[in-house]
């Protein structure tokens, strides 16, 4: 039988995976790691190592994502489109401190203020912790109406959630 030969040997993908035990390694925190394949465990953790492999092993799709684009973005020809009612087009983005899944408390809110494709005011977070869901429904309204008095927004565009571990607020219960 003859042997098939890929068209183009050079660009043959390689594939190179995680092992199984540090992709479920990278679902604990990290002290929970450190305490079962440290000293006390089996001895595998590598701070050299281990901190960069558990981030890429949660987040590879998205970073493998976005290579992905910026390659084919690189291939393109970029068009520029000038459209001025997009430069005068003002709308606000709501940035939502929250831990993924549908029923975790939201840690802290902050909003972004956008004139066509550049930032142009931050509302800064607020810490939630400790107040009811309808007390943050409370506070969003009211930022609302702040916004819609200075820009004229009357409700938000997006919405952007980020982990709570990425919240600038000091003191912050999160970062003794």
């Amino acid at each position: 039988m003859p042997r098939l030969i890929h068209p183009n040997p050079i660009h043959t993908p390689k594939k190179r995976s995680l092992p199984e035990k540090c992709r479920k390694c990278a679902m604990l925190s990290a002290e929970q790691a450190q305490a079962l394949h440290g000293a006390e465990g089996d001895g595998c953790w590598n701070p050299a190592v281990c901190y960069s492999r558990r981030s890429y092993a949660r987040n590879r799709d998205r970073i493998n994502q976005t290579r992905r684009r910026k390659r084919k973005e690189g291939e393109l020809e970029q068009i520029p489109v000038e459209f001025e009612p997009l430069s005068q087009l003002v709308f606000g983005v709501l940035v939502v401190y929250r831990k993924a899944g549908a029923d975790t408390p939201v840690h802290a809110i902050a909003a972004e203020i956008w004139q066509g494709q550049e930032k142009i005011a931050i509302v800064p977070p607020v810490h939630c912790l400790g107040m009811l869901p309808s007390q943050v429904h409370q506070y969003v309204g009211k930022l609302l109406n702040v916004l819609e008095d200075r820009y004229g927004i009357k409700k938000f565009a997006s919405q952007t959630r980020l982990d709570p571990e990425l919240c600038g607020l000091r003191p912050c219960p999160l970062h003794h």
